[in-house]
């Protein structure tokens, strides 16, 4: 990642317990959470550009027809079994 070895992590480890020292937990855990808002943000415009595309008929047809993602993805496709009465 980055072209960085061992040793160059270490140091850039070493460097950022001086700086932050007790509070380095903290600053891992908002540097996490704006690193997870940022990947939300840039899938919420790649879809907002993918659907105008689609509408103005910029996209080829197997780019367009796709279905679109649904937000309970955790759900089962497959019907529902009803016991019998």
């Amino acid at each position: 990642m980055f072209g960085l070895g061992p040793v160059e992590i270490c140091v850039i480890g070493a460097i950022a317990v001086m700086i932050y020292g007790k509070r380095l937990p903290e600053v891992g855990r908002s540097v996490g959470k704006g690193i997870g808002e940022l990947k939300r943000s840039m899938q919420s415009i790649t879809k907002e550009v993918d659907i105008s595309a689609a509408m103005r008929g910029d996209l080829p047809a197997a780019v367009s027809q796709r279905p679109a993602r649904r937000d309970d993805d955790n759900a089962s496709a497959s019907p529902r079994f009803d016991p019998p009465t």
